[in-house]
C-alpha cells in the first residue's frame, strides 16, 4: 500500500520454487532461497500479468537465481478506479507522473521486509522513465536499475516531428482548453505521441510539461548503477522520442563523470529490436543477464 493508502498489487516469483524451461535454461537450478530480487514496472496502459515481455523479465531475473516481483503501479492499465481516503481515479488515463514515487517506495519497501539483501528494479517504457525520474529526485533503496526503452518526455522535441507537429500541437491545445474549463479529467483521444485515450491533465502532465521528465535533463544525477536498454530499431529508426537517445546519453555520462560512467551507467542497443522486442526476446535476455550477474 502506498502512503496515500492507494493498494497495489503483484505477483512474486521466487527462483527456489520456479525451475526453468530448458529452452531458455542458462544456469542450473539451485533450491536455495534467493537472496537477491528485482522489481519488474510495466510501460503505459500496461500491468504485471498481461505482457509476454514482462514474463521473459522475470525469467531472466531467475535464470541469475535471483527472484522477481511484477508489479503494478497505480497507473496500470487504461483505467481503473481505487479507494484510499477518498475514492480516486486510477489507470494510464489519469496518472500523474509525479506520484511515481509514491508506488516505486511502496514497492521497494515491501521488497526490503521480505529480507532480500539486495533489491534491484527493472523497469519498461513509461515504467522506465517513472523509476529513472524517482531516482533522480527522491531516495529510491535499490542497488541497480534497469531502463529499457525510456521515451523522451519533451514537448519542444515533439513538436518537432515530422508529419506530426499540427496533431501534436491540436492535442496540446485540447487538453489545456478542458483543463482551463475546470475539467482535467475530460478524456480525450490521441493520436500522437502514441494513440490513446488520456485525460487531459494527465496529457499535458505528461507531454505539455517542457523537458521536466525528460530523462537526458537528470540522468547524470541518478547515483546508482543504471543500465539503459533500447531497441536497434526505436534509436535509429524510430520517432523523434527514441532517436539516438542512446547517443545523447553517452554523451552526457562522458562529459559529467569524465569517463566514470562506464561503471556507473551504461547503454546498450540490442541488434534489430523494436519498441517490444518481439523478435529479440533471446538476445535482450542474454544481455541483460550478462549485465545482472556481473560484479560492478
Amino acid at each position: 500500500m502506498a502512503d496515500d493508502k492507494i493498494k497495489l498489487h503483484g505477483f512474486l516469483v521466487q527462483r527456489s520454487l520456479n525451475p526453468i524451461d530448458e529452452e531458455y535454461s542458462a544456469t542450473d537450478f539451485q533450491s536455495q532461497p534467493s537472496s537477491s530480487l528485482w522489481i519488474i514496472v510495466h510501460g503505459v496502459n500496461g500491468n504485471f500479468y498481461g505482457s509476454t515481455l514482462l514474463t521473459d523479465l522475470a525469467r531472466t531475473a531467475l535464470l541469475a537465481n535471483h527472484d522477481a516481483l511484477l508489479v503494478n503501479t497505480r497507473g496500470h492499465d487504461l483505467a481503473t478506479f481505487g479507494s484510499a481516503e477518498f475514492p480516486a481515479r486510477l489507470g494510464s488515463m489519469y496518472e500523474s507522473l509525479g506520484d511515481a514515487y509514491r508506488d516505486l517506495h511502496a514497492w521497494t519497501a515491501f521488497a526490503h521486509s521480505l529480507n532480500y539483501s539486495q533489491v534491484g528494479i527493472i523497469a519498461y517504457s513509461l515504467g522506465a522513465v517513472k523509476t529513472t525520474y524517482v531516482a533522480a529526485h527522491h531516495s529510491l533503496d535499490v542497488n541497480r536499475i534497469v531502463a529499457l526503452s525510456p521515451p523522451r518526455l519533451n514537448t519542444e522535441l515533439l513538436l518537432t516531428a515530422p508529419e506530426k507537429q499540427k496533431i501534436f500541437q491540436k492535442h496540446l491545445e485540447l487538453a489545456n482548453h478542458w483543463c482551463e474549463q475546470g475539467e482535467p479529467h475530460h478524456i480525450i483521444r490521441v493520436r500522437f505521441p502514441m494513440a490513446n485515450w488520456v485525460s487531459a491533465s494527465t496529457y499535458i502532465d505528461r507531454y505539455g510539461n517542457g523537458n521536466k521528465y525528460d530523462y537526458l535533463g537528470w540522468a547524470t544525477k541518478i547515483q546508482i548503477p543504471t543500465l539503459w536498454m533500447f531497441g536497434e530499431i526505436e534509436v535509429r529508426k524510430g520517432s523523434v522520442n527514441f532517436k539516438h537517445a542512446d547517443h545523447a546519453l553517452e554523451e552526457q555520462f562522458q562529459a559529467a563523470f569524465d569517463g566514470k560512467s562506464k561503471r556507473l551507467h551504461r547503454t546498450m542497443v540490442i541488434p534489430d529490436a523494436d519498441h517490444s522486442y518481439n523478435a529479440s526476446r533471446k538476445a535482450l535476455s542474454k544481455s541483460l543477464l550478462t549485465w545482472i550477474t556481473s560484479p560492478d
